[in-house]
């Protein structure tokens, strides 16, 4: 009866906090903060095998998600409002005494300049709730003129026996020079879609396997 309040209470909270496929982002002090969810029509463990290969392929080689995780979030052509920022990965490694990933990145501001060579070091972790869901910190340590820090946090959540829903929180401050460059409308423009595009594809990736299991 207990576990059964908690997954009720849990799922209620979630669903206030997130909404219903919604995406929405809040600016006080410097930072950005973003939440964004979307339901999805698969079981638990399908869910939770999805955040598995998430985590495995960007630890070892995340240019597979680009395949499915990131597909269609990279260069938008026709749309230069959505490419002011573009990220170019160049090299990923992982460590496994310390748990830390690093991306080799170009970070190319279109008409301006790139930055090159320039290294993302970040740790994620897994944890099942008493829920019976699962969340997913990452923290990227990371700090100069661009970006001073980042740290995000996706759940699965369930609501049904075959439902959950994905949610996601992102916390974004960046370094002096983006701080003067990213205006709320150039945030939205090139993180915030994006955000809900990554939410889709997770989406659609469990809805996908579903369907393939049951066929």
């Amino acid at each position: 009866m207990k576990r059964g309040l908690i997954i009720l209470l849990t799922c209620l909270c979630v669903l206030q906090l997130f909404g219903r496929d919604s995406i929405s982002t809040h600016y006080a002090d410097g930072e950005f903060v973003s939440y964004c969810s979307v339901e999805t029509d698969a079981p638990m463990v399908v869910a939770d095998d999805v955040v598995d290969d998430l985590i495995d392929q960007f630890r070892g080689d995340p240019e597979l998600l680009f395949e499915w995780a990131f597909k269609n979030l990279g260069k938008q052509p026709g749309d230069d409002s959505k490419n002011e920022v573009l990220i170019k990965l160049k090299l990923a490694t992982f460590d496994k005494m310390t748990g830390k990933s690093r991306l080799l990145t170009d970070i190319i501001v279109p008409g301006f300049t790139t930055y090159k060579d320039v290294a993302i070091d970040s740790r994620v972790t897994k944890t099942k709730l008493t829920n019976g869901g699962t969340r997913v910190f990452v923290d990227i340590f990371y700090s100069n003129s661009l970006l001073k820090k980042a740290y995000g946090t996706f759940f699965v959540t369930p609501i049904a026996p075959n439902k959950v829903m994905l949610s996601m929180r992102i916390h974004i401050r960046f370094g002096w020079f983006f701080n003067i460059f990213i205006t709320q409308k150039r945030y939205r423009d090139i993180v915030e879609w994006r955000m809900q595009g990554f939410m889709n594809n997770m989406r659609d990736e469990a809805e996908r396997r579903v369907i393939t299991k049951e066929k």
